[in-house]
């Protein structure tokens, strides 16, 4: 029991715990938004060396910017540029490590934030957080300012004590003290922690290497550059027997170092026929946070947030006018005839016999025969044997028997007839082997509708390799090189003081990312000439992983 509950809490003590803070809470599109992160791991586990960090908007599941940053001097500061088109609105910023691209959305690191952009007056607080006039948290922040700039800040304990940390520091205009939407507190660690090994420690560059053909070549050559970084690699690459081409062969080349922006050039030989593709990275499921937090009550009134919004850096947005325009739909017809020849007999379909190419799209790399079964009703796959061979085989839950004029025919084989591009096959063979991605049009028809054929149902498929993807493999279009471009770790950039050529638009004034204490607790920040009057925000972390909090308007 004793070893349980050691091992249970060695689990707890294992999760690596995220924050994060930006130079401020309000922002314009266009602007750069300034960031520090910290991840720790009470265990002594080491941590992963890389953090993304995230932008989405209200009311949408997607990411509208990604960064990654990579670990410096003990923790992660960067920045991420916001595109001068973004919409305005409400935002959640969030962080996780690799090892953490699994936990719920609510449990990874999240902050809000108001980017004043295109469309509509975002609502904001009617109430702005009040000025406490200094700190929060278990760490005491003491300020003094000399006559030549410097700010000093000592950092103690309840007892007067000295305290170990970093922190940063940010200062802005006056105005943005109403609009500090920063969470102190980290979300709690999960109990179910990813093992040290699935923890980011390098970065890797994977790729998928595929095949218009039914099946992948038995041996060719995979090879990789990139200039940037002064990088070649060069692999002679077995497929395994039977590897579909479609389906195709991962390749994973690990501990790469590359920055963002660094082009690596893929490409296979060995066959015309191959082509090279990125792989999806691994990303966390975006997220809709939605006004979830902070909870306090908000104003929507566009001039009351407009009077409110005075002094910020951006000019206020003004809202979309929406014109109308008015949209044909296209007429379906009611039937459907093939282009192709995809059988003995001229067939005019019904919609429901037919599956087209747009349709079929969104199932490329499943299965062909598991698509039909699970698309048809009355279709099912089995296994047959003959002798000592074993293959794959489609049968109907439907049969009987058929009469005409001068004979009858009764069909007490319930098997499924298969036709590619309008020959019968004798099986099931080449069929097994093929994924939906492969198949241009899919045609079934069952009961009576099979009466021609014989059968009591039948599956006509027109292949794309004989139709599209053949046509392309003529004019080339199939690319044995190509270029991916991964995201990589962001490229350091200092932070630049207010500009005098534009003032209005920096609201920051200072910030700096990385600040430690000496033995007596003390850091020292020289700050540029200032207004008479700014807001002082300084977020930090001490020795052993507390966080606090300090912020002050300074006059």
């Amino acid at each position: 029991m004793i070893h349980l509950f050691l091992f249970l809490l060695m689990n707890l003590l294992s999760n690596e715990v995220v924050t994060l803070s930006t130079d401020r809470s309000l922002y314009a599109a266009g602007e750069t938004m300034w960031m520090r992160g910290v991840v720790t791991d009470a265990s002594g586990v080491p941590t992963s060396k890389f953090l993304y960090v995230e932008l989405l908007k209200d009311g949408l599941d997607s990411v509208s910017v990604r960064v990654k940053l990579k670990e410096r001097s003990g923790m992660f500061f960067g920045q991420m540029g916001l595109p001068a088109d973004l919409a305005g609105g409400w935002y959640t910023l969030r962080a996780y490590t690799l090892a953490q691209k699994e936990w719920p959305a609510e449990k990874m690191f999240h902050t809000r934030l108001i980017i004043r952009g295109s469309g509509g007056m975002p609502a904001v607080f009617a109430d702005p957080l009040p000025d406490n006039g200094g700190e929060e948290g278990p760490v005491e922040v003491a300020l003094s300012k000399a006559d030549d700039g410097r700010l000093s800040v000592s950092l103690t304990d309840s007892e007067g004590k000295p305290v170990a940390g970093t922190f940063s520091v940010s200062v802005t205009k006056e105005e943005y003290a109403g609009f500090d939407f920063q969470s102190m507190c980290s979300p709690e660690p999960l109990p179910d922690v990813l093992p040290e090994e699935e923890r980011e420690y390098v970065q890797n560059l994977d790729f998928r290497v595929r095949s218009v053909r039914p099946r992948m070549p038995d041996k060719y050559e995979v090879s990789v550059m990139a200039r940037e970084i002064d990088y070649y690699y060069s692999e002679a690459a077995e497929s395994a027997k039977g590897q579909k081409g479609r389906t195709g062969q991962s390749f994973r080349i690990p501990d790469i170092d590359f920055p963002e922006g660094t082009l690596f050039v893929v490409n296979v030989t060995g066959s015309k026929f191959l082509y090279p593709e990125q792989e999806e990275e691994p990303f966390a499921r975006a997220y809709d946070y939605g006004p979830t937090y902070p909870v306090r009550r908000m104003i929507s009134d566009t001039a009351v947030v407009g009077k409110m919004l005075e002094g910020t850096v951006a000019p206020l947005p003004s809202d979309d006018t929406l014109v109308a325009s008015k949209v044909t739909a296209e007429r379906k017809p009611a039937y459907y005839v093939s282009e192709r020849i995809v059988g003995p007999y001229s067939h005019i379909f019904e919609w429901r016999q037919v599956k087209l190419r747009e349709e079929l799209e969104k199932y490329d790399y499943m299965d062909l025969m598991t698509y039909i079964a699970a698309n048809f009703p009355g279709l099912y796959q089995t296994y047959s044997s003959f002798g000592l061979s074993v293959g794959r085989a489609m049968y109907t839950t439907r049969g009987g028997t058929f009469s005409q004029k001068t004979s009858g025919t009764t069909i007490s084989n319930h098997e499924v007839a298969l036709y590619i591009d309008g020959n019968k096959e004798p099986d099931w063979d080449n069929a097994a082997i093929m994924d939906v991605g492969d198949v241009q049009n899919l045609y079934v028809l069952r009961g009576n509708e099979a009466f021609l054929y014989k059968a009591a149902a039948v599956v006509l498929v027109e292949l794309r390799s004989a139709d599209e993807l053949m046509k392309k493999e003529k004019e080339s279009d199939w690319r044995t090189t190509i270029g991916i471009k991964p995201l990589g770790w962001q490229k350091p950039r200092n932070f630049s003081p207010s500009s005098a050529l534009f003032p209005e638009r920096q609201g920051t004034y200072y910030w700096n990312p990385c600040v430690r204490t000496d033995a007596s607790g003390l850091g020292l920040v020289s700050l540029p000439e200032l207004p008479d009057s700014y807001y002082l925000r300084i977020d930090g972390q001490t020795a052993d992983g507390r966080r606090f909090v300090y912020r002050t308007i300074v006059k």
